[in-house]
């Protein structure tokens, strides 16, 4: 089982470039590969400064732009895996450093709602 904790940071919509959009997006076209060039083109945009024209998230981008990567290499771990449960989790605004412990979430729920992700009995979903 697999359970890789995500955020809405990382959601398709925070990233304004059509082209990265329609990578991260094809499930049928979707490799490690694809998204390890996407991830090598936003570093080298963020290192000319360029990322926010070029269409990449413009809060905490780096932040924004692995949580996307993550939700993307989830599904490709869950299609190349089917006997695996593959799920990805958003906990919620947590109250952590990276926020300056403003999150309105305490860590033990976020994690206990991640741990219940994890186990769920074989074959089940949530909704």
């Amino acid at each position: 089982r697999i359970v890789n904790v995500s955020s809405s940071a990382g959601l398709l919509k925070n990233i304004q470039s059509e082209q990265v959009r329609g990578i991260l997006d094809n499930a049928e076209s979707l490799t490690e590969e694809t998204i390890d060039e996407m991830l090598n083109q936003f570093l080298r945009d963020f290192k000319e400064g360029s990322q926010e024209i070029k269409g990449w998230p413009s809060f905490l981008p780096p932040y924004c732009v692995s949580k996307a990567a993550l939700n993307a290499y989830t599904r490709i771990l869950a299609k190349e895996y089917p006997s695996i449960i593959t799920n990805c989790i958003c906990p919620g605004y947590v109250k952590t450093d990276i926020n300056g412990n403003t999150g309105y979430l305490p860590v033990q729920d976020a994690g206990a709602n991640c741990l219940r992700l994890a186990l769920l009995p074989d074959r089940k979903s949530v909704v």
